[in-house]
């Protein structure tokens, strides 16, 4: 919880030292310029409350603590620029199913789309979690081809990239968009040809891993600004003022 925190100036709490010598050595000082209860002068017995003096301690230690500037280091995870990756499956089978899946645990920076022609299009996502239990789902439409409409997933895209699941891409594959890269991936070379793509079709780190600190002094601020009303309250309560 509090790894990554402390204070820029820690020697500043040092004023706490200073609050408790001058009240105690300090004489009291008070200028008399209105008497709201005149009565209570003279009355020996007349003592504050238990509740200002704790409301006046803890305003003068959260300003010390405000004025010690506590921060904390936040670990920033690297960013990176990955592909927009479409993935399209042919009659997908449950072995099928199970290699897609393989393959979207492998590309975790990638935005991806899915398509099964004439049946399920889901556009690019980051939620993997969501593609993966709608990929358990799919139905298997055989004799149906892929078509130009698949330039509709990846028209935007920076670093697009079409993977296709397919035993016969011959017959599969009617049309694909020329400017976009195109992978297929037949079942016999499923595994071994995701390891070596996942590998040559690496992300680009545009951001490394960096430490970022958040200021925290507007915390303790906000309490010693609610200590020092109450403790004023109490004072004009009682005819301190």
């Amino acid at each position: 919880m509090f790894e990554g925190f402390y204070f820029e100036f820690p020697k500043l709490s040092f004023l706490v030292f200073v609050f408790l010598a001058c009240e105690n050595l300090c004489p009291l000082r008070s200028q008399m310029l209105y008497f709201p209860h005149i009565s209570r002068f003279g009355d020996g017995g007349v003592k504050s409350p238990a509740w200002m003096w704790i409301s006046k301690w803890l305003m003068i230690v959260f300003f010390i603590v405000a004025l010690m500037s506590p921060v904390k280091e936040v670990q920033e995870t690297p960013r990176f620029v990955a592909y927009s990756t479409l993935i399209v499956a042919d009659s997908p089978d449950e072995e099928m199913r199970a290699k897609i899946a393989s393959f979207i645990h492998l590309r975790s920076h990638d935005t991806i789309a899915l398509y099964v022609p004439k049946s399920v299009k889901i556009p690019l996502t980051r939620d993997h979690k969501a593609l993966l239990s709608i990929l358990h789902q799919l139905p298997k439409t055989p004799n149906e081809r892929i078509d130009y409409t698949v330039k509709e997933f990846l028209s935007t895209q920076e670093r697009p990239w079409i993977v296709i699941f397919s035993d016969h891409p011959k017959t599969f594959v009617h049309s694909i968009p020329t400017q976009i890269e195109t992978s297929v991936v037949s079942q016999k070379e499923g595994r071994v040809w995701m390891q070596k793509s996942n590998r040559e079709h690496a992300v680009i780190p545009i951001a490394e891993k960096s430490v970022r600190l958040e200021y925290l002094y507007f915390y303790p601020l906000f309490f010693g600004f609610i200590g020092m009303l109450i403790y004023l309250f109490g004072r004009n309560q009682r005819g301190f003022l």
